[in-house]
């Protein structure tokens, strides 16, 4: 079946296990629970995701704590589906790499929210950091890319140059950092300000100007956009903000289907419905694909096409789905205004 609408990224959430209590932690992660989609589903799931060639980010929870792991990443391979194996590193060892990459995998991303264990064993727990440091240097010996996720907040912002360092030190590919979205156990009031959030979107892309041969991009950040527009006096044409629903869907342990993993809005169950009518038919992706529905200043923005403002964000602290981006510092100029 031929989508109207191109998946091209999907975020599958393995397992709620996990063997870190972060404080971010989106899924409020721990323990793993009894109504997991069986093999049988995930490899189903593989099959029907197969023929639209996504990118299927592999997360949790933490990964490696699925028993059939392997399984599923032989059948990925098998069907041509790309993976990419999200952990928080500190379960990986030399022959657990060397397997994620026998069985087609060729990037790992790795948690990293401290350059220093004080600072990411607070976030994660004592000796998460050796865990994620080890846990990298497995994951290139065995001839993986490793990619760097970070979470910024008040907490460790004042690392962030020196987590560029150690990330480049390590030999990763890529550093991905992700803005705080306040849902799970990240409610806890450790989003950075609206200014603080502009000063570091400003920041990053001054750091991926100057090191081109690194991917550096925000993660939840979509008036990044905006931000990069402004500094380099371009006006984007495409959608390249929020791509929830858009270009990319996230689904649970238990087979639902969301936007993304911060927005608690279903929009369906593989368990009742195919991917793809999922995909397709929902009523909140038909909503999340019509830039012209944003109220509030998203809707006056002449970015609202290439932004659109996170919607999980938008959600978590004004309860609409479809209202403005607050932590955006932009003030539009109304429609009426710019037309005259």
């Amino acid at each position: 079946m031929m989508l109207a609408h191109p998946l091209k990224v999907v975020a599958w959430e393995l397992t709620g296990a996990c063997n870190l209590r972060c404080t971010h932690c989106r899924a409020s992660a721990g323990a793993s629970s009894k109504d997991e989609l069986t093999t049988d589903e995930a490899l189903f799931l593989i099959d029907s995701l197969a023929p639209h060639s996504p990118m299927l980010i592999m997360t949790g929870g933490e990964p490696l704590m699925r028993k059939d792991l392997f399984e599923l990443l032989a059948h990925a391979k098998r069907r041509g589906v790309r993976c990419v194996l999200s952990t928080n590193g500190t379960m990986l060892t030399p022959s657990l790499a060397m397997r994620i990459r026998e069985n087609g995998v060729e990037r790992v991303s790795i948690s990293l929210d401290g350059a220093t264990p004080s600072t990411h064993d607070h976030i994660r727990g004592r000796g998460a950091f050796e865990g994620a440091i080890e846990g990298a240097r497995c994951a290139l010996e065995a001839g993986l890319e490793l990619q760097i996720n970070t979470t910024f907040t008040r907490g460790n912002i004042h690392e962030k140059e020196a987590i560029l360092e150690l990330a480049r030190e390590l030999g990763a590919v890529a550093l991905h950092v992700f803005m705080l979205v306040p849902t799970g156990r990240g409610r806890g009031g450790e989003e950075m300000s609206p200014p603080q959030y502009e000063d570091t979107l400003r920041w990053l892309h001054e750091a991926a100007l100057c090191h081109p041969e690194m991917e550096i991009r925000p993660t939840c950040a979509p008036h990044y956009v905006r931000i990069v527009s402004e500094m380099e006096g371009i006006v984007p044409t495409r959608r390249m903000g929020c791509l929830g629903g858009i270009t990319f869907c996230f689904i649970s342990r238990r087979g639902e289907v969301y936007p993304c993993g911060y927005l608690p809005l279903k929009a369906g169950s593989i368990r009742e419905s195919s991917i793809d009518e999922i995909w397709e038919n929902s009523p909140l992706f038909a909503r999340l694909r019509e830039p012209e529905a944003l109220g509030g200043k998203c809707g006056e923005c002449k970015y609202r096409v290439a932004c659109g403002g996170c919607r999980a964000r938008a959600y978590a602290l004004t309860g609409d789905v479809l209202g403005p981006e607050p932590f955006c510092i932009h003030t539009p100029i109304p429609v009426e205004e710019r037309e005259r």
